[in-house]
């Protein structure tokens, strides 16, 4: 890893840096631009009318088989790049009543087609017909079908995804994720950008370990790969209505067909989701908290002038305005944990001096009168052009923009009283340009038989994050911890508003390859590497307006914590080079049995980021990781048993994360991103699925065991519950890593018989538990959460040719109760908490016209 900070104050040779970034991106979009293009000219002009006899005959087998597309881009499945794969079906994926086997999963991880249990990585896949039947329609449900993949998404800049429990982004508009989400072939560099639901999913599939060398930016820890149904030429149309629990109200609709017959076909998509929160606020005329109030849609067009071009144009767009609660009161414990003493001061004592005893009923009821309603959008195009230039081997572009906007106002202080309000406002940009050469199998290079990939990879983020906080009538009394409120106090803050602006972007250019050297019909030999090169820079500026002049100029300025210069500060850009590599060789002991090995290395770039008292520029370090793997992909059974067990063996050093400390004068906690310099997970994964000897009934299951801790972290922040934590650091090294719990897992079933006849019945039943963890760096007592589990279960039927479907379904069925995030108390905060969805109850009927 190569970094190199700003030359110098003045900024000389900054103009020539954008200047050659400009050209390199600009040169990037052109020429993925003029791919796409000159490949759809280049067919149409050998096939005037794109109908030429050799096109003519794949074509009406396209009718015959209902295939969307050509090879590349049209059958069931569409792949991370758009190429066609046929269904997912069989194994832990099937779909109810499906008789097809493990075999029949195909996964695009290594950016072509293969079935699932021939790739020699550990990744899961599951299909669109279950994740519908279930209602798992959002990144943090998917969770619940992959034990080592966990989401925590109370919002959309919250959203934060983990894999063996690292990976998380922390709220953070600088800091980049370290498990990838890949939309349709698109990175979304944001978290915040895979917020909100999928309505027409055909598969998603998570790969575990760094993904780098072929799934790009970010993906050092692994990465979720969501691929949406494709457009066909076959007419199909569905509605979907639901009815739930705190009137649920979800409705969803798609079409596809063709607009010229075997050339040019659509697909729009459009869904609704409504739901009533399930935390009461007691005010009069209070609302109820964390439901849902989300839309959108998505509308694509394939293009296949001829058997050797496919072109996949995707349009989406989605928004929401919901009553949320990021986080809420959970306790404010009197004492501390080490030694019992009394705290001096503490959320609820100041609140007493405003005539106040706070009560704590997180999973039921709060009493706020500063929350807004959360609004987020995001929008995307992206087209795709797969060209196929002979000798099996085929072009690629992918051209794409992306934008996100999140608008949120929190009541900060969680009470009824005016004393703060905050949150962010965020606007993101992204552009990027993907093009790459992917061989056909086994091509022979001096007798020996290979098959590889290779591309270049643009990319251009822009981002702008106002922190907003608005202080109201109450908040001169509360952080003077005053029992009077004398006029001088209450001018001291009542009307003022604080802002704090940070402008992050990014420029990422990478070269990549892959190759695997079918040495026997047994033995492979996968190798890969990317380079990449990045720009980052940032600013940010804090400073103040409204209020009115007062005498009480200490209170305000120990709650703002200004900087000493209201001016924009630049921080220290950063100019990387980075390389990710892989070494996998695996071996076919027979047709059922493959072993694998995996060795493989990636780094995520650092953040250019400030000291949060003097607004010095102090970034964040690369985060690295090393990675080991070795498993088995096993079929028994005559190919009804499938068994997977992967061990795993990873070290990260200067683990990006999200730390706290209390301010200089102990009065308000500051958070900020830093480097733990050594993090180890080890453990074992296993998943797999077995077709019973009971017709149309089918088990599957998956657990995870991860060892996960920190190795070297030996001035962590304390937490806030122990009576020294002002003074000192604490040695977490050996210590659990927090939000990784030790064990978790999934078991379920599928059972489907007919009823009566012409018409079939079903039940699904699922359980995903996770062990206790720790939900906050610090380590807090009172940040324990103990472990849990999730039932989920339904029951249906539909006629055999599946014209419609309706059915009774339930998540959460027991209504457990659990935490997915808490933050210790402060001086001027109690413990707070995210709280996970309670027991929701539901009844849908699917349609075909």
């Amino acid at each position: 890893m190569i970094v190199k900070q700003s030359p110098s104050a003045d900024g000389q040779g900054i103009d020539a840096r954008r200047l050659r970034r400009g050209l390199l991106y600009g040169g990037a979009a052109a020429l993925g631009l003029s791919v796409s293009s000159t490949a759809i000219m280049a067919q149409d002009q050998a096939s005037p009318a794109g109908q030429s006899g050799a096109a003519s005959a794949p074509k009406a087998k396209k009718k015959a088989d209902q295939s969307a597309a050509p090879e590349t881009a049209g059958s069931a499945t569409q792949n991370a790049a758009g190429a066609a794969v046929p269904p997912a079906a069989g194994g832990q994926t099937a779909a109810v009543g499906a008789t097809a086997t493990i075999q029949d999963v195909i996964v695009t991880t290594r950016l072509r087609d293969e079935e699932l249990q021939e790739v020699p990585i550990p990744v899961s896949a599951v299909n669109g017909e279950t994740l519908e039947r279930e209602q798992q329609k959002t990144v943090k449900d998917f969770a619940q079908k992959v034990p080592s993949l966990s989401v925590v998404a109370p919002n959309a800049r919250n959203t934060s995804i983990a894999i063996r429990g690292v990976g998380k982004t922390w709220a953070s508009d600088a800091l980049e994720a370290s498990v990838g989400v890949i939309v349709d072939g698109v990175v979304a560099t944001i978290p915040g950008m895979s917020w909100g639901d999928y309505a027409d999913i055909q598969q998603i599939e998570v790969a575990r370990g760094p993904q780098g060398t072929l799934l790009g930016k970010n993906t050092t820890l692994g990465a979720l790969n969501i691929t949406s149904k494709a457009p066909s030429f076959i007419p199909e149309k569905e509605v979907e209505v639901t009815y739930g629990s705190r009137d649920l109200f979800v409705t969803k609709a798609t079409a596809s067909g063709p607009i010229i017959d075997d050339t040019l076909a659509y697909r729009a998509s459009v869904y609704f989701d409504g739901q009533n929160g399930y935390v009461e606020n007691i005010l009069p005329g209070g609302d109820t908290y964390n439901g849902q109030n989300r839309w959108g849609g998505r509308f694509q067009f394939l293009y296949t002038p001829n058997e050797n071009v496919t072109n996949r144009t995707i349009i989406d767009h989605s928004e929401a305005r919901e009553d949320l609660l990021v986080q809420a009161r959970l306790s404010d414990p009197r004492t501390y944990s080490d030694t019992g003493s009394t705290r001096a001061t503490s959320y609820t004592s100041r609140l007493s001096n405003l005539g106040y005893t706070p009560f704590f009923d997180i999973y039921n009821k709060v009493d706020v009168n500063q929350q807004k309603p959360v609004y987020s959008s995001g929008n995307g195009i992206s087209t795709q052009t797969d060209w196929k230039i002979g000798g099996g081997y085929t072009v690629t572009s992918i051209t794409a923009y992306r934008d996100y906007h999140f608008d949120a106002l929190n009541d900060s202080d969680f009470s009824k009283y005016s004393i703060v309000q905050g949150g962010y406002l965020v606007d993101a940009k992204q552009y990027s340009q993907e093009l790459r050469l992917t061989s056909p199998k086994n091509v022979d290079v001096l007798g020996q038989k290979f098959d590889y990939t290779a591309g270049l990879f643009a990319l251009r983020n822009e981002t702008t994050s106002t922190l907003r906080t608005n202080f109201g009538r109450d908040a001169g009394q509360f952080y003077a911890n005053s029992p009077a409120s004398t006029q001088v106090i209450v001018d001291s803050l009542n009307g003022v508003n604080l802002r704090q602006l940070e402008s992050p972007e990014t420029t990422s250019l990478a070269a990549y390859g892959q190759t695997t050297w079918h040495a026997t019909s047994a033995a492979d030999l996968t190798l890969g590497i990317r380079n990449t090169y990045e720009e980052k820079d940032n600013s940010t500026r804090k400073w103040y307006f409204g209020g009115t002049s007062t005498d009480a100029t200490g209170i305000r300025n120990t709650v703002l914590r200004l900087f000493p210069s209201t001016e924009p500060i630049q921080g220290k850009a950063i100019y990387s080079d980075s390389w990710s590599w892989l070494v996998n060789p695996s071996y076919k002991f027979t047709d059922d049995i493959l072993g694998y090995i995996s060795i493989s290395s990636g780094e995520k770039s650092g953040a250019v980021q400030f000291d949060q008292t003097t607004g010095q520029p102090l970034n964040v370090e690369p985060e690295g990781v090393t990675d080991y793997e070795i498993g088995l992909k096993t079929t028994f059974l005559d190919k009804k048993l499938t068994f997977n067990p992967n061990l795993y063996y990873t070290e990260i050093t200067n683990y990006q994360s999200l730390l706290g400390k209390l301010s200089s004068n102990g009065l308000t906690a500051i958070s900020y991103l830093g480097n733990i310099p050594g993090v180890r997970l080890r453990g074992v994964e296993l998943e797999g699925s077995y077709d019973t000897p009971l017709e149309g009934l089918r088990l599957n299951f998956g657990g995870a065991y991860n060892d996960a801790i920190y190795t070297d972290f030996k001035s962590a922040p304390c937490a806030s519950d122990l009576s020294y934590s002002t003074t000192t650091t604490c040695d977490f090294t050996g210590n659990r890593l927090a939000g990784a719990p030790r064990w978790s897992g999934n078991v379920g079933a599928t059972y489907s018989r007919s009823v009566w006849d012409g018409y079939t019945g079903y039940f699904w039943i699922s359980e995903a538990f996770r062990s206790g963890a720790y939900l906050d760096t610090a380590l807090s007592k009172l940040a324990w959460q103990e472990g849990y589990g999730l039932t989920n279960l339904g029951i249906g039927f539909h006629p055999d040719n599946k014209a419609w479907d309706v059915s009774i379904w339930g998540k959460n069925v027991f209504d457990k109760e659990y935490l997915t995030t808490v933050v210790s108390f402060g001086p001027t905060s109690p413990v707070i908490a995210a709280t996970g969805e309670p027991r929701v109850i539901g009844i849908t009927f699917r349609t075909k016209l």
